[in-house]
């Protein structure tokens, strides 16, 4: 697995930056809604009371769950606007039938993914909220603190479908090695070994130090042509996420902070890897 060697160099100007800043199902599934405007009556009137629909990745979404049944989101200081939040997981780029104002997924890269047109439908208000690693998810007890993963049998998911899968082959290329299953090394995000490690499988190790070579970023955007008073209610959240609680939730959930400054990649990008995947 990790004993396969090849000649250096695959690693890409992308793959450099985005390895210095350092992608589950196709379907998505409701969960709870939680009302804030009882939580906060005592503390301030509101102005207004909106409805405000929220899809994020299912790893974030267990996060916002706890976090809003416990008042995160209500209306900060200058801000009247109350908000019924409802929170929907949603997997990959799948968000086109949920009717969300706000859409937080792993990463940016669904926004940018070729052919999509979701960059045009939805705004940046956070580039990141949270984070996450990705990388090889070795079976447990094999040795990581020599693994070169530019230097690693992969074994790969469809990019269009998996978000790991599809960062690794911005960072590193696609070559022989570079597979779509296989006997490889699994490309994974630490929420998805978590997930395989909850289900009874062969336990894997999430990806960190040398099998680390990327995090998801968590971003949030806010639907192009959502009205003033939702915009209003998406930031009453996002500004809630400066509290102590809000970190602690993360860390429960096996998540981190938000990454100061993800590196951005470009629909030319993604097109480009695409585009080498399918040449294999």
């Amino acid at each position: 697995m990790t004993g396969v060697h090849r000649k250096r160099g695959r690693l890409s100007k992308e793959g450099r930056r985005l390895l210095g800043g350092a992608a589950l199902l196709a379907v998505f599934a409701p969960v709870t809604v939680y009302t804030l405007n009882a939580a906060i009556a005592h503390v301030q009137s509101c102005g207004t009371e909106v409805e405000l629909q929220v899809a994020a990745a299912p790893e974030i979404a267990a996060v916002l769950d706890e976090f809003i049944a416990a008042g995160g989101g209500a209306p900060s200081r200058g801000s009247d606007v109350c908000a019924d939040i409802t929170v929907t997981s949603v997997a990959g780029n799948a968000v086109a039938d949920t009717g969300a104002d706000v859409w937080i997924p792993e990463t940016g890269l669904w926004r940018n993914l070729p052919d999509a047109g979701l960059a045009e439908q939805w705004e940046v208000l956070q580039e990141s909220t949270a984070s996450s690693a990705v990388g090889l998810a070795l079976p447990e007890g094999v040795p990581t603190d020599q693994v070169l993963p530019d230097e690693t049998e992969v074994a790969l998911q469809d990019p269009r479908q998996h978000a790991a899968s599809l960062m690794w082959i911005i960072i590193f290329g696609v070559d022989e090695y570079t597979a779509e299953g296989g006997d490889g090394a699994t490309v994974m995000s630490a929420p998805e070994v978590a997930a395989h490690n909850a289900g009874g499988a062969d336990q894997l190790q999430a990806p960190t130090g040398a099998t680390q070579i990327a995090q998801f970023e968590y971003p949030m955007y806010v639907a192009a042509g959502t009205g003033e008073d939702e915009r209003e209610a998406a930031q009453n959240l996002l500004r809630s996420y400066s509290s102590q609680q809000y970190a602690d939730l993360l860390a429960q959930h096996g998540l981190t902070p938000g990454i100061p400054q993800p590196s951005p990649t470009s629909t030319d990008i993604i097109t480009a890897a695409l585009t080498a995947w399918d040449q294999r």
